[in-house]
């Protein structure tokens, strides 16, 4: 694979690892639908490198030996070739002559000559020819290939291998014989035979087969996986060779009938015609070592037998690296602590090697192993940092959205369990409260910059103080008004109580605040009345801004019921308003509620029930029993409540819903039933 498209496929890959994911110093966090998108990118991304990496980069020989060890611990042992016989020359051999190479043309003849008259089947004669040696030797050999009835196959090489003059002897030599290539396909990168070599054409323009297709008879186009017996039953375990080799002193005639008979030399390991083969693997890098004519001896086996060893087409081997990484993504998005996933990734990989190893023990092709594990662990790895990332950044983002808004308890929850923050959005039923401060607007143009921020800092603060106290979360503030919610972030199941409560302390805090306000000199200043506006029902909560600025709030007409009821105060003279729906879950012991009204507010259809609640104590007990009776004519529109109403202001001249609905009956409005023609 050329050097640029590693490269190419590193930039796209980092590229896509770093893009959309929220930096560290982020408080905004990543959408959902794209963040699939991105780990399945990065997912095939890693698969694409891992493949790259194993089949055509430097963990390639990782990939080799793998293979190799399946071939060298799941190949069945099988007993010796019944057709193929193969005589080597040794170095025993070699000292009866009186050089060593080239072998001996005149032993060579006698030995076609004797292997005729046993009657084999063919002769494979794996010496080259490539020089000349004394005539008569030559002669002799020439004569006895031209009277052999036996096929026989002579070695041949080309230019890739020998000289000029070598191949020009070759040439000639052969011209009158089958030929048969005895190149072997090693592996460039360690040097292993694991394939099966078809042929090439000639320099002199015919096709030559190899030595072992030329034998069985049998054509290939291209190099086929080299199916290597198994040792032999008995055989040595450090013996790949025991498959075949035989002396020919040591075979009568029987063991040669009808046999195809591969003649090569077997000589010490350092002979340049010593292979690498996938036995190595197991038996170490020398005795994993087998002479060139064995080689050629266990692929005229398997020609023969017609054993196949079947080849992963390269859409299934990409299929399986793509497979794995998007299984590394899957296992990484159980709802599982990230070393249970991490542990099963592992599993999975044990899992998947086990089934290579038994697949390929059923007759079945070499599956990568390596790759697509590393496929597999760099997907699940990738995604749980990518996961952990995304989780520290969400912590980042709640920790800084909430901690100044929200009791410190319910922020910590929130970081250790993200999960209770649906920050994507839903529906809820929450509390949402409402402070203002009347015609502080006004009172801000009167006062200097210096006692503008002095007062307001201090109100603000001794709010945000109660509000937080009582569990509830700043959802923001409005100039000198705020905007408070119940059951949101996190969900509380009192929430309309606590906001209740929180209500009163509020109150009872601006209207401290109020009667103590002063500028920096510590000089008396005006503060208005703190009114303040409670609702319960369903919304929308969740994260709502653009892409530059998220902020969490809430959506709903709840919301604006709450603003409205806080508006309600100045219309009746009161500081705290809340609905019916918020009574129904606030009253408890110690709680009253004193009914304000059924008040239509303008955009609505129907009236909504106001309560002003009171803590008991806060009011005396006759006024409470005399107003509940008084306000039960009223809504019967009994003309004895204009008496009822006018006795309770002459002794509570100052309480706000006694003056309100004794003004109403002086004019003849004998009802609770109240329009407001605006806020």
């Amino acid at each position: 694979m050329p050097h640029f498209r590693c490269s190419f496929l590193k930039e796209w890959l980092i590229l896509i690892i770093n893009s959309d994911i929220p930096s560290p110093d982020s408080d905004s966090l990543m959408p959902q639908r794209h963040d699939w998108l991105l780990r399945i990118a990065a997912a095939l991304g890693l698969a694409a490198l891992a493949w790259l990496l194993m089949e055509h980069g430097p963990l390639r020989q990782a990939e080799n030996w793998i293979g190799d060890l399946r071939v060298a611990l799941m190949t069945p042992r099988q007993p010796p070739a019944d057709d193929v016989v193969v005589l080597t020359i040794t170095e025993d051999t070699l000292r009866r002559f009186p050089y060593r190479f080239p072998v001996s043309r005149t032993f060579l003849a006698d030995l076609v000559t004797v292997l005729n008259q046993k009657d084999v089947r063919a002769i494979g004669l794996d010496i080259l020819f490539d020089q000349p040696t004394e005539p008569a030797a030559d002669q002799a050999l020439t004569q006895a290939l031209r009277d052999s009835a036996a096929p026989v196959v002579v070695a041949y090489a080309d230019r890739e291998h020998l000289t000029l003059e070598q191949q020009q002897f070759l040439d000639a030599f052969t011209a009158e014989w089958h030929r048969g290539y005895v190149n072997l396909p090693f592996d460039n990168v360690d040097g292993v035979i694991r394939t099966l070599f078809p042929g090439r054409i000639a320099p002199d323009g015919r096709f030559t087969p190899s030595i072992a297709a030329a034998l069985a008879g049998v054509t290939l186009d291209v190099e086929i996986p080299l199916r290597y017996r198994g040792l032999a039953p008995g055989a040595a375990a450090d013996d790949p060779a025991s498959a075949f080799r035989h002396l020919a002193s040591a075979l009568p005639a029987a063991w040669l009938a009808g046999k195809i008979v591969l003649v090569g030399a077997e000589l010490p390991i350092n002979s340049e015609d010593m292979w690498k083969t996938p036995l190595a693997a197991l038996l170490g890098s020398k005795k994993g070592l087998l002479p060139g004519v064995m080689i050629h001896a266990h692929a005229l086996a398997q020609l023969l037998e017609g054993r196949r060893l079947p080849v992963e087409p390269l859409w299934g081997v990409i299929g399986l690296y793509c497979a794995a990484a998007l299984l590394g993504v899957i296992l990484t998005q159980l709802d599982w602590p990230s070393w249970a996933s991490l542990g099963l990734a592992l599993g999975g990989v044990i899992g998947y090697w086990m089934l290579g190893f038994w697949w390929y023990r059923q007759g079945g092709a070499l599956l990568p192993l390596g790759g697509p594990s590393l496929a597999l662990l760099g997907a699940a790895w990738w995604c749980h940092a990518h996961v952990g990332r995304q989780e520290r950044s969400q912590k980042r983002f709640i920790h800084r959205a909430f901690a100044r808004y929200l009791h410190p308890d319910w922020v910590n929850q929130l970081v250790a369990n993200p999960s209770l923050l649906q920050l994507s959005g839903e529906r809820r039923e929450i509390t949402v409260l409402f402070s203002d401060v009347a015609g502080f607007t006004a009172t801000s143009e009167a006062l200097s910059p210096a006692t503008l921020v002095h007062l307001l800092s201090g109100y603000l603060d001794g709010m945000t103080r109660i509000i937080i106290a009582h569990g509830g979360a700043v959802n923001k503030y409005l100039g000198d008004g705020i905007m408070v919610l119940f059951g949101a972030p996190v969900a509380q199941a009192d929430h309309a109580r606590r906001a209740v409560r929180c209500a009163l302390a509020l109150d009872a805090f601006a209207e401290a605040f109020r009667t103590g306000a002063a500028d920096t000199d510590g000089q008396p200043v005006a503060f208005g009345l703190t009114r303040i506006g409670v609702h319960t029902g369903e919304a929308t909560v969740g994260n709502f801004g653009s892409s530059a600025k998220l902020e969490y709030t809430a959506i709903g007409d709840v919301v604006n019921a709450a603003s409205r009821l806080e508006g309600l105060n100045t219309y009746f003279g009161t500081r705290i308003a809340v609905s019916e729906a918020t009574r129904a879950q606030a009253a408890v012991e110690n709680l009253w509620f004193r009914p304000m009204g059924q008040v239509m507010v303008k955009g609505k259809q129907e009236a909504l029930a106001v309560f002003n609640p009171l803590a008991a104590g806060s009011v005396p007990d006759d006024l409470m029993e005399k107003y509940a009776e008084a306000y039960m004519l009223l809504t019967a529109s009994d003309p004895q409540a204009t008496h009822r109403f006018a006795r309770l202001r002459s002794r509570y001249p100052h309480d706000p819903l006694v003056d309100f609905y004794w003004r109403r009956a002086q004019t003849g409005e004998l009802t609770t039933r109240i329009k407001m023609v605006s806020k």
